[in-house]
């Protein structure tokens, strides 16, 4: 017989309980508690357990003693970073969000749709017309320019009818910038077949949108579009915001779940698992900031029969969790294979700073407010007392949580040879993690940990296939 103790449990998957709303809807009620709830919750706990004998004694044949209070201790808040515009910068809301701005704003770097292919099937030939419609009203405001699509309407919505029509129509036309899909609700399927084709087969930009996200009313609909553009935007080659990061002749690497020497040069795109991915200049836009490289790496672990894991790579060319167990191996062997790509260049040898990023955690954070605990501020920095011993580590909250308790993300610097102090890493990371260019908002990791891993879903999950090397320099995978 296995006891499990509830408090001391996490929920990893819900399965057929998704078809039961009512019981979904409990399931989150446990779940999502507020700092308040789940400190009464954790100490009530804990008091019980003082309180039974049976439990006591246990503990004490194990020789613990479990304290009915948390750990009370004292963290610093970091400033609050300045997003650049073309135009402007400003200071973002409390929230740390800024998706007014993003799109009512121009962004640093604008791509215009002159030349784009739109193919949709008959049905949801209302649903097309209302696209292009918000398109062209919206993408003013953020700078954009959209022309009017090469229209393909398809009779049906078969994979097959997709597949010959972009075929076709992509080999009857010199040069196509975007190929947008709209597909019916639930169809992964059409969704697999659109990027397997546009990402493999036949390199092109696409976006491929439910046909259930442009149903509804009006403001949702703008919502959606003016996403969709800031992602075309992207996927483009354009760029959207920026923040200043002053640093120079500094590689900083940002791990994120990697096994054993799986890499060897970095630096060289043959040599990649999923290739290489540029993140453009202007989100590093400080003027000092010339000889910076940022690498974000993570891993997808395919269920498909037949397929393996597929690492994502992902780096700036100018001026982003390993678990506790694996640290040593980072430093063995990741470490050493960095260094040893450098010698593959004459003459380039940069300061090195590994970082690995543990999001995977259980650890909870409140911030005391007179009598009443909440969610710590963003920004929200603990580097001692709960730290390790053994590592120079921290943990940030860097993200805004609508609901329950705000988790931090924990990073452990592995090597420095750049001598980063504390603070300079710790404001580092969090400037990073305003650049994930599909939010404007603050996100939990570094953004180029949350591209790499982005780049590895799709692989892992869709593609099954390594990416054309037409898109090493494009967010194509947004």
């Amino acid at each position: 017989m296995v006891l499990l103790v509830p408090e001391l449990t996490f929920l990893t998957g819900l399965s057929d309980l998704r078809k039961n709303s009512r019981m979904l809807k409990e399931v989150m009620w446990e779940m999502i508690q507020s700092p308040q709830q789940h400190y009464q919750r954790l100490t009530s706990l804990l008091c019980r357990i003082r309180d039974t004998p049976e439990a006591s004694q246990e503990l004490e044949r194990w020789g613990l003693c479990l304290d009915t209070d948390i750990y009370r201790t004292q963290g610093h808040i970091l400033p609050v970073e300045r997003i650049n515009l073309r135009h402007r910068s400003f200071l973002p809301a409390e929230d740390l969000s800024w998706h007014r701005e993003v799109t009512k704003e121009v962004p640093i770097a604008v791509i215009s749709i002159n030349s784009w292919l739109l193919i949709y099937p008959k049905r949801l030939q209302h649903l097309a017309k209302d696209l292009v419609a918000a398109m062209k009203s919206s993408c003013g405001a953020m700078g954009m320019q959209v022309g009017h699509p090469t229209v393909q309407e398809l009779r049906d919505d078969r994979i097959e009818t997709y597949v010959r029509t972009i075929q076709s129509s992509l080999g009857s036309q010199d040069k196509v910038q975007l190929l947008l899909c709209i597909i019916p609700g639930g169809r992964d399927d059409i969704y697999g077949a659109v990027k397997k084709l546009c990402c493999v087969q036949t390199p092109v930009p696409s976006q491929v949108i439910n046909a259930q996200s442009l149903t509804g009313h009006p403001g949702k609909i703008k919502s959606v579009v003016q996403k969709v553009l800031l992602q075309i935007n992207c996927k483009l080659g354009g760029q959207l915001w920026g923040v200043d990061i002053p640093l120079k002749q500094l590689m900083v690497v940002g791990m994120d779940i990697i096994p054993k020497s799986q890499f060897s040069s970095p630096l060289q795109k043959q040599l990649m698992v999923v290739g290489m991915d540029i993140i453009p200049k202007s989100q590093f836009s400080s003027p000092l900031q010339k000889q910076l490289m940022v690498v974000g790496m993570d891993i997808h672990h395919s269920k498909s029969q037949g397929m393996r894991s597929v690492i994502g790579f992902v780096a700036s060319m100018n001026q982003d969790g390993v678990s506790d167990p694996q640290l040593d191996t980072v430093l063995k062997y990741e470490v050493p294979q960095l260094q040893k790509s450098f010698h593959t260049f004459q003459n380039y040898q940069p300061s090195l700073v590994v970082v690995v990023v543990q999001k995977q955690l259980s650890t909870n954070f409140y911030s005391l407010t007179g009598e009443e605990l909440v969610s710590p501020p963003l920004g929200t920095v603990i580097d001692h007392s709960v730290t390790s011993s053994g590592w120079q580590d921290f943990f940030l909250l860097a993200h805004h949580s609508r609901q329950g308790c705000s988790v931090p993300t924990r990073y452990i610097c592995m090597w420095n040879t750049a001598n980063l102090s504390s603070e300079h890493l710790q404001r580092l990371t969090f400037k990073l993690c305003h650049l994930y260019w599909n939010w404007p908002g603050t996100i939990r990791v570094p953004a180029p940990c949350k591209y790499a891993h982005k780049l590895a879903f799709l692989v892992g999950q869709v593609l099954h296939h390594e990416p054309s090397a037409h898109f090493s320099e494009q967010l194509f995978f947004l």
